[in-house]
């Protein structure tokens, strides 16, 4: 009899159990964030939520992952946008106008210098425009006077060769007072200028700053970089037994290695035709495709995925295929299974993942894609997350 009875104990309580599993997940249910529905593999999220977590969508992409050349480069710029600014004349540094990483346009001051030299060079331009007048007034009187046969020939030809003489001294002091920008036609004795200053000859950003406020700034010696970074290209390393097959006009995905989630594209346009001393290598010239450069920076070390072959391949970022549960699954918006005008609608599709390079994966979706969809690139981890949500193990039938 008791035996009975025990055993009559054990059912009801297990009775009780299997009904209490439900009210355990409606507490879960409850705890699920606010307008967050799961149905299955569906998932409605507010479209605060989506803003909020940083949700990005996208599409397919042709891209060719298997026929590939890996390299390694660096971020250059072509001479025509780089100037080592330098001065003709020496001086003391007596204001640096610029700080380093500070755009400047081309023609703009960066730094004044001064020295007696420069106002020496302003007081013989001013001495060679006043004798010039009088060498002129000469020649031509010697001229007339020879045409008259009333002076000698050897007087006109000095008087000629002296004019000459001083109209080139004058246009060589003109012109080197021009290179160190002072404007001739407003030179007078009360005008002099006791600093030149040194000017930017291209438009761009101050690099390095080699002087200092009092430092003497020798001729010819780089004093400022100014750096144009709108034509940023890069060159990448090819060995030898690979030159055959990088050509121009190729295809290359570049990767950073201080921002891995970057990709950008780039296409070669030259190849050098001489090694490299140290690696053996000869640089293929690639030109970055993307407006936008990111705050890149010359000499950026980068990697490099050359397409060499035609097997092009439906790709997507390598974040938005999630693997769960042994599956590979990517997440789409699906309008058709949006229930609220207020929220977005999410599908998790199981696909079959291929090669994966350059931040992309390969991928066939097992199935047919609905009409209207847009693929979770960024945020699918989130998206993966809020649906398993409220999910639990519930009692047997």
């Amino acid at each position: 009899m008791k035996t009975l009875l025990l055993s009559s104990l054990l059912v009801i309580m297990l009775v009780c159990s299997c009904e209490q599993k439900p009210a355990g997940n409606e507490v879960n249910a409850e705890a699920r964030p606010a307008g967050t529905e799961v149905s299955g593999s569906v998932v409605e999220l507010t479209k605060l939520q989506v803003d909020k977590t940083g949700i990005q969508f996208g599409d397919f992409e042709k891209r060719n992952l298997r026929d590939v050349l890996r390299v390694n480069g660096y971020l250059h710029v072509p001479p025509q946008n780089k100037a080592q600014v330098s001065t003709f004349m020496g001086g003391v540094v007596r204001t640096v106008l610029v700080r380093e990483g500070d755009f400047v346009h081309q023609g703009q001051a960066l730094m004044e210098i001064v020295h007696p030299d420069f106002l020496k060079l302003q007081e013989d331009y001013l001495v060679a425009k006043s004798s010039i007048l009088f060498s002129q007034k000469d020649y031509e009187r010697q001229k007339e006077l020879s045409s008259d046969n009333i002076s000698s020939r050897k007087a006109f030809q000095e008087a000629e060769a002296k004019y000459e003489g001083e109209k080139a001294r004058l246009a060589s002091l003109e012109d080197q007072l021009q290179l160190l920008n002072v404007k001739v036609n407003e030179l007078s004795p009360s005008t002099l200028q006791k600093s030149f200053q040194l000017r930017s000859p291209i438009e761009g950003y101050v690099g390095k700053i080699m002087v200092n406020t009092g430092t003497f700034a020798e001729p010819q010696k780089e004093l400022v970089t100014v750096i144009d970074n709108s034509h940023l290209h890069v060159d990448l390393m090819i060995y030898e037994k690979d030159l055959t097959r990088v050509k121009a006009g190729q295809h290359v995905n570049i990767t950073f290695t201080n921002m891995p989630d970057l990709v950008m594209g780039a296409r070669i346009f030259s190849i050098g035709k001489e090694f490299e001393n140290e690696s053996r290598t000869v640089s293929a010239h690639a030109e970055l495709l993307s407006s936008e450069k990111h705050d890149l920076v010359p000499g950026m070390y980068v990697n490099g995925l050359i397409e060499t072959g035609n097997a092009d391949a439906m790709v997507i970022p390598e974040q938005a295929v999630i693997r769960d549960k042994g599956k590979d699954l990517i997440f789409i918006m699906d309008p058709a299974m949006q229930k609220h005008l207020a929220e977005v609608a999410f599908t998790a599709i199981e696909v079959k993942k291929g090669v994966t390079n350059g931040g992309y994966s390969e991928v066939t979706p097992l199935g047919n894609l609905p009409s209207n969809y847009k693929v979770v690139i960024k945020g699918a981890y989130y998206v993966l997350s809020q649906m398993n949500v409220g999910k639990g193990a519930g009692c047997v039938d």
